[in-house]
Parts: structure tokens; C-alpha cells; sequence
């Protein structure tokens, strides 16, 4: 199996936060939706016939379109490629882009989940990230896509915020948990290069929380998640039963995936190839038919790494019976004082980060790379 990403650059305005490359040169949807279907015809072998179960609009905000021009992007999937195996199609929306039509037309193109980065229910926090959004509308959005149709609905919260306290991320928290959305993806604020707010760090105008609190909310998160009936199935992501997100979860399991459009990263199994994050560079290389892209193969060893550190991101953690001998040695050899101290642990063949340590990954992930 394999999946398919689409990144959606254009925004109406950029977050404060947002390290992903975006534009608001709205003006040019048209034009990119072109390239992006003319990428595709020209890398159409890429997945080697592997059947196509997830696709995945991302951005950006992918909600920006209209309703044909990402229909326009998946007719020509299904013809170039195929989705008679297609089991997710998720496109992410701003919750002030949803309306009943946008909804509905979306249902109808075979859109069966929906993702909104909500990111706070609180006004003066959503106002410090710049978000368009306020939080009834966030909350009237989950209503629309529901009873238009869509069943399967994410929402992605954020905490480590200036001024953020404990109490008002429980407040968050209790929120979602009462809007009955199947999924909820849960990040830590990070301070991303060329972004405002990383200047705002770095110019001393915000204090960023601190990293007590950050761990007492990650911990706040989890108690929070479960109590309300929600799975913790990778560090940031928590669903229903059975609601896990198919094409983040092919990442994690080393899935081949197809990147289409500017910025867009791809996956064959042993190399890495990536879009320029240019809107122009992008469009003007497809449309001469030579795609610009950057390539980097995988040694062994960075397959290698990259299987831990994926395979730990998540809460079933690392298959050992499916690694060759040599590595699932040399992999036990090195986890032996974090198996001692319980920072690690291994529940049959399962290789694994408990919760309790998930925070600290990191750390614990790097130490074990060859």
C-alpha cells in the first residue's frame, strides 16, 4: 500500500508559528492545481503500482480551494493512478473556511475525514497566534461537518504558549473531549525558523513556557485524553477506536508515500525526494516538464535510525521479531540502561516508550541511533 500527499501553499494570512511553506498569493490556485496535476502525470511511476489506501491534502490551508479545484486534483489521481484501494481522504480546513456547501461538495468528492487546526478555544490565545478563527466558529465547524455528512473529524490543539496556564489547556482539553470529535492531535508549541514568533523569542518580547510546565501539561493531555475515551496511539495523537489516522500512521510505519506540489516531500523506501518550497520554482519546472527536486539516498544506517525513531514515536513502539538479527542486537544492546531505569520498555517483541517518558523521547531516541 502507499499514500499520497498534496500540499495546499495558500493561506489567507500566516499563523504566527507556521515553519510549513505557505503564500498568499491566492491568485495562483488555479495555475498550481494545474502543476500539481501535471506532477503527478509526469511522476506517475514513483509508487511502482503500489495501490493507493490514503491521500492526504495538507498546507497551507488546503480548504482555500474551491470545492472543484480539489476535485480537479483527485479526478486526476483516480485516472492516473487509481483509488479503487483508497480507504482515507482527508483534506485539512481552517474551521472559518466550513460551511454546509463547502462540507457537502467535499463529501461528495469522496472526502471521508476532515482536520482542522483549532489549536485553542481560548480568544486571546487564538488572537496571539494569529489564527482566523474564533472559538464558536471552531466549534459550529465540528457541528457543520457532522451533519454534513462527515463522520471521521480531527481537530489539532497546542500548548507550551506564552501566558498559557494549566488551567486553561484543561479548559481546551475538556472542550474538545465535549464536541465528540474522533480524533484530536495535541502539539507542544515549537519555535520554528523564519517565523514571527521565533523573532519575538529572540527580540525578548515573549516568554516562552517553560519546560516544567510543558511536561505537566503533556501529562495533563494524556490523564485528560484517556479519561475521555481517547487512545494514545503516537506522542501527539489520540483517537477513538479505531479512528487512528491511516496516512500519518503509513509515515510512522515506513509506508512509500507520493509528495505533490511546492514543498511536498516523497517516500520510495530507500530515498528521501523533496519539492522547492517556491511557488514559482515549482510551477515553472512542471510546466516545462522538469520537475525541480532534491534527492538524498538512504545508507543503511539512516533506514536504520529513522526505523527507530518512527517505530518509537509510537505507543505499540518498535516490532523487534521484524528486524534482521544483527540490528535487533545491536538495538537491545543499546536500549540495556534505559530497559534498566524504565525509560524503555519490552512487552514481548515490542520495543517501547511508556507514556510516562514520551515527553523525553528525544532524548532517549538519539541515544540509541548507530
Amino acid at each position: 500500500m502507499a499514500g499520497i500527499y498534496i500540499h495546499i501553499p495558500f493561506c489567507a494570512k500566516r499563523c504566527i508559528y507556521c515553519g510549513f511553506f505557505s503564500t498568499v498569493r491566492q491568485e495562483e490556485a488555479a495555475r498550481y492545481v494545474k502543476a500539481v496535476c501535471r506532477e503527478l502525470e509526469l511522476r506517475a511511476g514513483y509508487l511502482a503500482d503500489a495501490p493507493v489506501s490514503t491521500v492526504y491534502f495538507g498546507g497551507g490551508t488546503p480548504s482555500r480551494l474551491t470545492p472543484q479545484q480539489l476535485g480537479q486534483i483527485i479526478s486526476a489521481i483516480d485516472s492516473v493512478i487509481g483509488l479503487k484501494n483508497l480507504q482515507e481522504l482527508t483534506v485539512e480546513c481552517n474551521p472559518d473556511d466550513i460551511t454546509p456547501q463547502f462540507v457537502t461538495a467535499l463529501r461528495d468528492l469522496g472526502v471521508n475525514r476532515i482536520s482542522m487546526g483549532v489549536q485553542t478555544f481560548n480568544p486571546e490565545l487564538l488572537s496571539f497566534l494569529r489564527r482566523r478563527h474564533t472559538a464558536t466558529q471552531a466549534l459550529d465547524a465540528v457541528r457543520i461537518c457532522r451533519e454534513s455528512g462527515i463522520s471521521n473529524i480531527s481537530i489539532d490543539l497546542m500548548y507550551g504558549l506564552p501566558g498559557q496556564t494549566l488551567d486553561m489547556f484543561r479548559d481546551d482539553l475538556r472542550i474538545a473531549i465535549s464536541t465528540g470529535v474522533q480524533h484530536i492531535s495535541s502539539y507542544c508549541l515549537s519555535y520554528e525558523e523564519n517565523t514571527p514568533l521565533l523573532a519575538l523569542r529572540d527580540q525578548g518580547k515573549l516568554i516562552p513556557a517553560d519546560d516544567d510546565l510543558c511536561s505537566q501539561m503533556f501529562t495533563l493531555m494524556c490523564d485528560t485524553l484517556r479519561n475521555g475515551g481517547y487512545e494514545h496511539y503516537e506522542i501527539s495523537n489520540f483517537c477513538r477506536p479505531g479512528f487512528h489516522s491511516r496516512h500519518n500512521s503509513s509515515y510512522w510505519d515506513g509506508t512509500p508515500y507520493l509528495g505533490l506540489g511546492a514543498g511536498a516531500h516523497s517516500y520510495d523506501g530507500r530515498s528521501r525526494q523533496w519539492n522547492p518550497s517556491d511557488l514559482d520554482a515549482y510551477m515553472e519546472g512542471v510546466e516545462n516538464d522538469s520537475p525541480v527536486f532534491e534527492i538524498e539516498q538512504l545508507s543503511d544506517a539512516d533506514l536504520y535510525n529513522e526505523k527507530i525513531m518512527l517505530g518509537l514515536r509510537t505507543a505499540r513502539g518498535i516490532d523487534l521479531s521484524a528486524l534482521p538479527q544483527k540490528d535487533r542486537l545491536s538495538l537491545l544492546e543499546s536500549a540495556r540502561k534505559f530497559l534498566s531505569d524504565g525509560s524503555l520498555s519490552l512487552d514481548g517483541d515490542y520495543l517501547r516508550i511508556p507514556e510516562s517518558d514520551m515527553f523525553v523521547s528525544d532524548t532517549i531516541i538519539s541515544s540509541l541511533f548507530c
